[in-house]
């Protein structure tokens, strides 16, 4: 499952920067540059925030309380002024 694309829509703004619409290629880790990748551009504490979800997903995880297994919608610590819809894309 390494080898699956993660993909976070924006939906909503806030004083960081993120616009609706935006999108950000969300996966942790490249089999073919064998290492660890962070999510460039994003906010930190959005990004400390979405983080064990991505892992999940990363990894073959799944939510029980989502309809698609293949995504999660998590809102930004600072009163969820920005939800993001991550998606896992299966190579």
């Amino acid at each position: 499952m390494k080898g699956c694309k993660l993909i976070g829509k924006v939906e909503g703004e806030c004083s960081a920067g993120h616009r609706v619409g935006e999108e950000f290629d969300s996966k942790l880790y490249s089999e073919k540059a064998n290492k660890s990748l962070r999510t460039p551009n994003m906010c930190g504490f959005f990004y400390d925030a979405i983080f064990p979800y991505l892992v999940a997903l990363q990894f073959g995880g799944a939510f029980p309380w989502e309809e698609d297994k293949d995504e999660f919608n998590s809102g930004c610590p600072d009163n969820n002024k920005v939800v993001i819809k991550v998606k896992r894309i299966r190579k």
